[in-house]
């Protein structure tokens, strides 16, 4: 991100140099053809920054199925490819699904517990102090503690 921010404010500069240089030129026609290279290099930069980006997507481990894509030869083989990569993909969808619905599920049951109230058949005991902290626990939960507050006082 860092590197990204240095090559805008180079390129903030070498915007405005360009512009300079461009209003300072006389005639339309020294303008078009001023402007016409100044375009022309930016295209020749912007095509090699385009080119090592896409080579760093192309190696990056991620894209390991996309590389194997790449460099494998000929038609047949590129559908051969494709199409084991979509067995493969169908065959652990239904594992990720499980994984991700277990996961629901626990956080699910997890908010459930830390929201229930005791069903036992007696009836809980709280303070009045235990009360109020779970309302503004609550509230804070929803991101409403800085509008309202609970205060329990005990008759």
């Amino acid at each position: 991100m860092e590197n990204q921010n240095a090559a805008c404010a180079v390129s903030q500069e070498e915007i405005t140099k360009q512009f300079e240089e461009f209003c300072h030129t006389k005639g339309i026609v020294a303008k078009f053809k001023v402007a016409f290279e100044q375009m022309g290099e930016n295209a020749r930069r912007q095509k090699e920054q385009d080119k090592a980006n896409i080579e760093a997507v192309k190696n990056s481990e991620e894209n390991k199925e996309f590389r194997e894509f790449l460099h494998t030869k000929g038609f047949k083989a590129k559908c051969r490819l494709v199409i084991e990569n979509m067995k493969k993909s169908a065959k652990n969808a239904n594992a990720d699904t499980a994984k991700k619905l277990d996961e629901l599920h626990a956080k699910t049951q997890a908010s459930i517990r830390a929201h229930s109230v005791s069903r036992s058949a007696e009836p809980a005991e709280y303070s009045a102090e235990e009360l109020a902290a779970e309302f503004n626990a609550f509230l804070k939960e929803r991101g409403l503690d800085e509008k309202y507050a609970v205060q329990i006082v005990e008759e």
